[in-house]
């Protein structure tokens, strides 16, 4: 039972409502930021190995909320294909753009918008907007 339940939490499938996604994220954002600062206070008591098996936990919880989004998205009858393209404008963020930005300012700046503007696309789709009444490509509404 129990195992079925975590195999679950990865499972991408079926719909999740705005409510219920809303009150995942908060848990899910406060699971990682415990996890983190456990990891660095066993760290700092000298429990190394401790400290590297409770940050390795923070990828199983960073992959159970892309499940949940997927799942979100297809309550708003979205692919989780928009998921792939959210992951692309954060991964981004990552780049080197300083380094282009006396050359290039102006691609640059387009760029930070075009990411700035998906992101809040993607905020409203996923966390402000109800899903599909009724039944939709992805399965019956959540309860």
């Amino acid at each position: 039972m129990a195992l079925g339940c975590v195999a679950g939490a990865f499972d991408p499938r079926g719909r999740m409502s705005a409510g219920a996604y809303r009150r995942f994220i908060v848990r899910t954002i406060l699971s990682g930021a415990v996890l983190l600062c456990l990891g660095i206070w066993l760290g700092s008591l000298g429990a190394r190995w401790a400290a590297i098996l409770t940050i390795a936990a923070l990828p199983a919880v960073g992959l159970v909320a892309l499940a949940a989004t997927a799942r979100r998205l297809h309550d708003r009858d979205r692919s989780a294909g928009w998921l792939a393209v959210w992951v692309l404008a954060q991964a981004l963020g990552f780049a080197p753009l300083d380094r282009f930005v006396d050359t290039q300012p102006l691609p640059v700046i387009g760029l930070l918008l075009a990411m700035l503007g998906y992101s809040v696309w993607f905020f409203l789709e996923t966390v402000l907007r109800r899903g599909t009444p009724g039944p939709n490509r992805f399965g019956a509404a959540e309860e």
